[in-house]
């Protein structure tokens, strides 16, 4: 997927959105420029962050190497400078100084060290990002990492994930579950079949997931947090290739759903945060984000899994229980998003396009949800007169 060819007239949000859901389905033009917001967006904000800090400490000769190497990243060209600025461990020092500042500012903390601890500190982190960029065997695959991921992605993991702070833990922690290695060998292969799959999906699945942690002692499936965009975390819990295809594809999606309200909100600020909404696949309470992002993943898997083909038997009758599961609790969901107040307008948008694509795909597969409804039916008849 070319950035570079697609440089079009800008378009405000209201046009970015209409019509649109961002899915790999959709047009290609409208995710590569929602790529080019985003890069814009973050570029804007460490510009900002620069500005602030020089009415701060611009005359701390401590920190002339850091007002140096941000000037220098500020002035560089696009080609160099956005690739970094988006570098996960780069995003996750951003906000987090960004934080800091603002807790200066408004009086949260007393003194200045935590900020100027963390301009210290950003000479080693692009020391770290130019090493991890330097040592990566395949530019096709993002890097896999357990214990020896960038410390700064370890402080914001938690409550996903608590990393163990001491070398013991750890050293008993990676005898549990398969290898790293072998880990890798594994979502490789599924990410091949996801490119047969769905070629798009995959392309995205490049641009947007920037880090694999594998963490088999995890008390999850797969995750992910917007504190941590572009890094995912996945365990042991897969039971198949195709388990993990979904995993992957699950996650994905949420990386582009962050990106998408990175450029705009899609739930207003006031909007309840109350977990009063039950999850169809899961019974689990989610608020109104929480359920918004949990439909919008689970539309994207749906459309993956009806293009699984030419896979063993099992599989494709597995594909196909899945898909019809999902879809279920889709049509469920429904009901719960027409009357559900809170949203932007641009979140409104997306909303109403997502909503267009369920019942595309309900009379899609109109014929396999009868005939499951009929078999659940009868065995409902069965059970009731034994």
């Amino acid at each position: 997927m070319d950035s570079v060819n697609s440089k079009q007239a800008e378009l405000s949000i209201d046009e970015l959105f209409k019509g649109t859901t961002f899915l790999a389905d959709s047009e290609t033009q409208r995710f590569l420029q929602l790529q080019e917001k985003v890069a814009k967006n973050r570029y804007t904000m460490f510009v900002a962050l620069y500005a602030e800090l020089s009415k701060l400490f611009v005359a701390d000769s401590a920190l002339r190497l850091f007002f140096k190497m941000a000037l220098d990243i500020i002035l560089s060209p696009e080609s160099v400078r956005d690739p970094l600025i988006a570098h996960p461990v780069f995003q996750i020092w951003s906000v987090l100084t960004f934080r800091d500042v603002n807790y200066l500012l408004t009086g949260k903390t007393q003194g200045d060290g935590e900020v100027k601890a963390r301009l210290l500190e950003f000479p080693q982190v692009l020391q770290r990002i130019e090493a991890a960029q330097q040592v990566r065997p395949d530019e096709q695959y993002p890097p896999v990492y357990r214990f020896d991921v960038d410390p700064l992605i370890t402080q914001v993991t938690s409550p996903s994930y608590d990393y163990p702070p001491d070398d013991g833990t750890r050293r008993q922690l990676e005898r549990t579950g398969y290898s790293k290695e072998f880990f890798r060998d594994v979502m490789q292969l599924a990410l091949q079949r996801i490119k047969h799959t769905w070629p798009a999906c995959h392309e995205q699945w490049q641009v947007l997931v920037k880090a694999v942690c594998y963490l088999p002692d995890g008390g999850f499936r797969s995750c992910s947090a917007s504190r941590y965009t572009g890094v995912i975390l996945l365990s042991s819990r897969d039971h198949s290739i195709l388990d993990l295809e979904e995993s992957l594809v699950h996650e994905a999606t949420h990386q582009l759903l962050y990106n998408v309200v990175e450029v705009a909100a899609v739930v207003e600020p006031q909007a309840s945060r109350e977990a009063q909404y039950t999850l169809p696949w899961s019974g689990q309470q989610r608020d109104l984000y929480g359920y918004f992002h949990a439909f919008y993943v689970y539309i994207a898997l749906v459309k993956y899994l009806e293009r699984v083909r030419d896979r063993p038997a099992q599989e494709m009758r597995r594909a196909e229980q899945r898909l019809l599961f999902i879809l279920r609790g889709l049509s469920k969901a429904q009901a719960d998003f027409a009357s559900a107040p809170g949203f932007t307008a641009q979140g409104r948008e997306l909303l109403g396009n997502l909503l267009q694509e369920v019942h595309r795909l309900e009379r899609r597969h109109a014929g396999l949800l009868n005939r499951d409804a009929d078999a659940s039916a009868g065995a409902a008849t069965l059970h009731m007169t034994a």
